[in-house]
């Protein structure tokens, strides 16, 4: 498996949806993020509607899967675990 770069979730200034993906795609295209091979990204809008979003060139199904339950546990450990 390849090195993971853990990014902390943060609340303050990525409360706005726009205002997150754009400071995103600033990291990305700045280098500060290395581009990825998968991605996923999930939405719920004020009425409930999830979107969901796969992307990446080696993104297919089972990947997308995966990289999802990944973030999932990494969320958990972070929320769980003690402050350091």
């Amino acid at each position: 498996m390849t090195d993971l770069k853990v990014v902390q979730l943060k609340q303050e200034g990525y409360k706005d949806p726009a205002t997150a993906l754009r400071y995103i795609l600033e990291q990305l295209e700045s280098g500060e993020i290395q581009p990825c091979d998968i991605g996923v990204l999930v939405m719920m809008d004020q009425e409930g509607a999830v979107e969901t979003f796969g992307f990446g060139p080696k993104s297919d199904d089972l990947q997308t899967l995966g990289l999802l339950r990944l973030g999932e546990q990494i969320v958990i450990d972070t929320a769980f675990s003690p402050e350091q």
